[in-house]
């Protein structure tokens, strides 16, 4: 009994149509990006291993740096979930005053938040001036760090995909006035096409921006298109399709073409699984893929912590492997643990509150 009510206590609220496929996503996003950071800051911090020869020779530091495409892969979920609710609506019918006001609730206080509170953390440890952090802390505020200073967010460092992610969602109205500017019917599939191509060739900025990630919320995009409007059996097979997708997505494809087809197809077979729907939706999945969100704004400076304050302590093998695996086993569920405070504290009362205000009759929407 008090499992099921812990279960539910954590469970990501919803007013709108729930997916756990998509929660499960979620879970395979940001337990790789997890895993690279704190193989990140474990060699950052721990003196008795030669970062340089690590990172050239140990397959586990290369397994574990992979996991930072999880972010290519929350890219695609957002094409997904935020499209999916308007697709087949008329033109007439697009209405999206609701979804920027629950956006706005769902997103930004949890982020401000997570912002002034290592913004303290940089000032009281005194590493730099307090003018470069005001100013460094104004353009994460307005979600221009990557434009102003080309690099990621100094206050928080995962803070540079978050502005990618506001950018799209600033634009995906947009996206969705001119899928249906007409009813040709192959006009969607074309729009499609001329878009992948701007992204490929624009550049606006020599550092971060939407167009160096748009193939990867297009195939989100596409893969919504398909999931509402063509019928797609289940069988074994996507079991198949998903399963080696992830792993070469992650792994092995290099290729921007073979990485944006095998998200969509990703995408496309977590929602038509047989075997391993039960094992990949499994509560305990769905639920740290829910608090996603709290994991990725905090996981950062949390490894880079403990790992200043532990890591060294805490070796005890002779090989960086085996103290690694050890120490992440300690610090990975830790960092869940102690996240789930502020996920239960701060981002799911504003969640709650989204649905709350931003609850719209028409369309319905999955997050």
């Amino acid at each position: 009994m008090k499992i099921t009510r812990l279960k539910e206590l954590l469970s990501r609220k919803s007013s709108q149509k729930f997916i756990p496929e998509i929660d499960a996503l979620r879970f395979f996003a940001i337990i790789p990006v997890m895993f690279a950071h704190m193989s990140q800051a474990f060699l950052e911090y721990n003196v008795n291993f030669d970062r340089a020869l690590i990172e050239s020779e140990s397959l586990l530091r290369e397994i574990c740096f992979r996991g930072n495409i999880g972010v290519e892969l929350f890219f695609g979920i957002s094409g997904f979930i935020l499209t999916l609710p308007f697709i087949n609506l008329k033109r007439s019918e697009l209405k999206f005053k609701k979804y920027f006001l629950r956006r706005l609730i769902r997103i930004e206080p949890p982020y401000i938040i997570a912002l002034i509170l290592f913004f303290v953390v940089h000032i009281v440890m005194g590493s730099e001036s307090i003018g470069f952090l005001w100013e460094r802390f104004l353009s994460s505020f307005f979600y221009l760090h990557n434009l102003v200073h080309e690099s990621y967010s100094y206050i928080l460092p995962p803070a540079w995909s978050l502005e990618l992610e506001i950018q799209f969602y600033l634009l995906m109205p947009l996206f969705l006035y001119l899928f249906k500017a007409f009813k040709f019917k192959y006009w969607r599939p074309i729009v499609y096409a001329i878009l992948l191509v701007v992204a490929l060739n624009l550049n606006v900025s020599p550092h971060l921006e939407l167009s160096d990630y748009f193939k990867y919320f297009l195939a989100g995009i596409v893969a919504a298109d398909v999931y509402k409007n063509i019928k797609l059996p289940k069988h074994i097979i996507w079991d198949v399709v998903f399963t080696a997708g992830l792993l070469l997505f992650f792994f092995y494809f290099e290729d921007w073409f073979l990485r944006t087809l095998t998200l969509f197809l990703i995408l496309i077979a977590s929602l038509h699984l047989v075997l391993l729907r039960q094992m990949v939706t499994n509560k305990w999945v769905t639920i740290i893929g829910g608090m996603c969100y709290s994991l990725y704004l905090l996981h950062f400076p949390f490894y880079h912590l403990v790992m200043k304050l532990f890591t060294n302590k805490l070796t005890i093998f002779s090989t960086y492997e085996m103290n690694f695996m050890f120490q992440a086993l300690i610090f990975i569920p830790l960092s869940i643990v102690c996240i789930t405070a502020f996920y239960l504290l701060v981002e799911k009362p504003f969640m709650v509150l989204s649905q709350r205000y931003g609850k719209s009759k028409v369309p319905k929407k999955v997050e």
